[in-house]
């Protein structure tokens, strides 16, 4: 409805903390295109192939970057396979390894740092865009 100008406002009921029902909403916006602005962070499922704890580096790249202006794709894969391969439509991202990953700006590798490193390196190069 919103999209076809029906109405002006978008209600999100969730169980849990408020707060994620207005992150959500933001969320359902921008993938209508009815809000543009800040980033979209990718995250891969995680499988077998997975080495690092994606789930708390996905949720600490979200924390980071809710209040950044630019309107870019992050990813955050859990493997090589899934980080600068299929994420290359990325602005930037990380892959995850053996204790490691891979820092990536449009499926390029830009270096390996040491897992516990990975999210300031992330934010450095996303600094380093602007943000």
């Amino acid at each position: 409805m919103l999209r076809k100008g029906l109405g002006d406002t978008l209600r999100v009921s969730l169980t849990g903390d408020p707060v994620e029902e207005v992150k959500s909403a933001k969320l359902i916006l921008k993938a209508m295109h009815l809000r543009e602005g800040g980033p979209e962070i990718i995250s891969c499922p995680t499988c077998g192939r997975t080495r690092i704890d994606l789930d708390t580096l996905s949720r600490q790249v979200e924390k980071a970057l809710e209040d950044c202006p630019l309107n870019i794709k992050v990813a955050v894969m859990g493997c090589v396979v899934n980080g600068p391969g299929e994420a290359r439509e990325a602005d930037i991202g990380v892959a995850g390894g053996d204790g490691e990953g891979l820092i990536f700006k449009k499926g390029e590798i830009l270096r390996k740092v040491p897992e516990n490193e990975i999210l300031s390196a992330l934010m450095n190069e996303i600094a380093s865009m602007g943000g």
